[in-house]
């Protein structure tokens, strides 16, 4: 954040508006940029030279009077008049809200990601919906919540009763991973999308990235969200390049997206589209607001569904909204959608019947909310908010020892043994927080995580993301990998963290330097004989695109 409030450079940070509540802003290309221009009256600054984004991101002082502009513009509406105005020009802009105010909101009720229903204890309750959607196999809330012990009976019955069905053991085999055979077209950008074609190619799955070779930035975050894929580069907007996606389609299993709703119906390229061709196809689209509601077409990224949904108001607190600084619903949708495409897999295997799953960055942030994320009659809004925010109680917060912090975890029952740990003999009932914190500043972290996990109880050092990459044990467990990815050179990485036993999960090969994997591709499709004529189109690109 800044002394000015919002962070992030011009095109993208947060805004204080005329009515004093604050909007997400996110013009993350020309495109947008220059909408945005237009709707805002401002349009004469493009002959002033304002609209350049690379110049706002490297010349510090054009940037500083850029921040200034856009800083005093969006104090001249409200926020809901920003996002209104801004949103209809088609760039993304969001009121940063509480999570209260968007359990209220009507694309958060029309979309299904709050739903309601009647909690035996608290009555009508509102809380996520579904985050996973899947067209002919979709997910339901089966029942609230129950009373503890409510289903004791109904279980211990059905212990008694002969199993329905006997299976029979299959043959021993080779070992495999588990999406072993299923190929992957992955047409992704930026995080969300492509960190579900990633996953899936961890799983085993032959994972072929399609790239736009013209695309404004180049291929962003390529090292993180393209391992153990292979690389193409085709404009998909030339017709030449269609044929060869169609090629591609036809021996394809998944098919993964993550355009804005409209956008990909106008390649033709849609679900609906293919299905017509490949009625088995796995068909995932993953975006900002999910495939139905108001918002359905709006574009967003991470930034948006933290503003939306009540994240950034909650990590601000009493200040200015902030961002959290890791993208946890770009790289959640990015697993639920694996997780989606795999139980559509599960169901063709069964059936032979395709289908098209979805999931989307708020749904994401709704279900990453869940503790605090529900509401009924009564409730109280307390939850742990703000910058200074060190946890939701003495027993579950950091604290400060005598060389740097670690998080304290314990049970309402564990928390009357603590006068059992040495060094906190003693402990009083009341003002136990006080008192955790004058002992716990008396010595070093470890010494105080030794004594406490003797004692049985949760804690552990609060660590860097330097340090924990670097940690002897995380290396050793394949969690963090240093690899020599052309042609960026060795570069450290976090490897696949889920463990099975039979088909394990392989990080893959290295990032491929885009485009490279061009002529494989093409071979497979019987196409290797047209690379010359579709890179002299431009349909397709071999080298010396940007990847990062």
């Amino acid at each position: 954040t800044s002394p000015l409030g919002g962070g992030g450079v011009a095109w993208v940070r947060q805004y204080e508006c005329k009515d004093g509540r604050w909007v997400q802003f996110h013009a993350a290309n020309s495109r947008f940029v220059n909408q945005f221009l237009d709707v805002a009256g401002a349009s004469s600054w493009r002959e002033e030279g304002f609209a350049d984004r690379q110049r706002a991101m490297t010349d510090p002082e054009f940037a500083k009077e850029l921040l200034a502009r856009m800083i005093a513009l969006f104090k001249t509406k409200t926020a809901q008049e920003w996002e209104d105005l801004v949103n209809a020009a088609g760039t993304p802009c969001a009121v940063c809200r509480n999570t209260a105010e968007w359990m209220e909101h009507p694309h958060a009720r029309e979309s299904g990601m709050v739903v309601q229903l009647d909690d035996p204890n608290l009555g009508p309750m509102r809380q996520p919906g579904i985050q996973a959607q899947l067209s002919a196999t979709p997910g339901a809330i089966r029942s609230p919540a129950p009373l503890p012990g409510a289903d004791r009976d109904r279980i211990l019955t059905s212990l008694s009763s002969p199993a329905s069905a006997t299976r029979t053991a299959a043959a021993p085999r080779e070992v495999l991973a588990a999406l072993h055979g299923v190929r992957v077209l992955d047409l992704c950008i930026i995080l969300a999308g492509p960190t579900c074609g990633r996953t899936l190619a961890e799983f085993g799955a032959d994972v072929i990235k399609i790239d736009n070779p013209a695309r404004e930035g180049g291929i962003a975050f390529h090292l993180d969200v393209n391992r153990g894929k292979r690389s193409i580069l085709l404009d998909l907007n030339k017709p030449e390049a269609q044929e060869v996606f169609w090629a591609l389609a036809g021996q394809a299993d998944v098919i993964v997206q993550n355009y804005r709703q409209g956008s990909i119906e106008k390649l033709g390229i849609d679900y609906e589209s293919v299905r017509k061709r490949r009625p088995d196809i796995v068909y995932a689209s993953l975006n900002a607001y999910g495939g139905s509601g108001p918002w359905a077409k709006r574009p967003g990224w991470e930034q948006l569904a933290q503003a939306a949904t009540g994240m950034q108001k909650r990590y601000g607190g009493d200040g200015p909204p902030v961002l959290q600084p890791f993208p946890v619903n770009d790289y959640g949708t990015g697993f639920m959608g694996a997780y989606a495409v795999a139980l559509a897999l599960l169901h063709r295997r069964k059936t032979g019947q395709g289908q098209h799953v979805q999931t989307a960055l708020a749904r994401t942030a709704c279900t990453l909310q869940s503790v605090f994320f529900n509401d009924y009659e009564g409730k109280t809004w307390d939850e742990p908010r703000g910058q200074d925010c060190l946890g939701s109680g003495a027993m579950n917060r950091l604290y400060q020892a005598s060389d740097g912090w670690f998080f304290l975890a314990l049970t309402e029952r564990q928390s009357a043994r603590i006068g059992a740990v040495p060094g906190l003999q003693g402990a009083p009932a009341g003002g136990l927080e006080h008192f955790l914190e004058e002992q716990f500043a008396k010595e070093s972290c470890d010494e105080w995580c030794a004594r406490l996990a003797s004692a049985g109880f949760g804690a552990h050092r609060a660590t860097t993301v330097e340090e924990i990459i670097a940690d002897p044990w995380v290396q050793a467990h394949g969690l963090s990998l240093t690899r020599d990815h052309e042609p960026a050179g060795l570069v450290t990485h976090i490897g696949p963290s889920a463990r099975f036993s039979t088909t394990p999960m392989q990080p893959g090969r290295p990032t491929p330097a885009p485009g490279s994997d061009a002529a494989s591709v093409l071979r497979e499709i019987g196409r290797a004989e047209d690379i010359d004529a579709l890179v002299r189109c431009g349909a397709l690109v071999i080298e010396g695109v940007q990847g990062r």
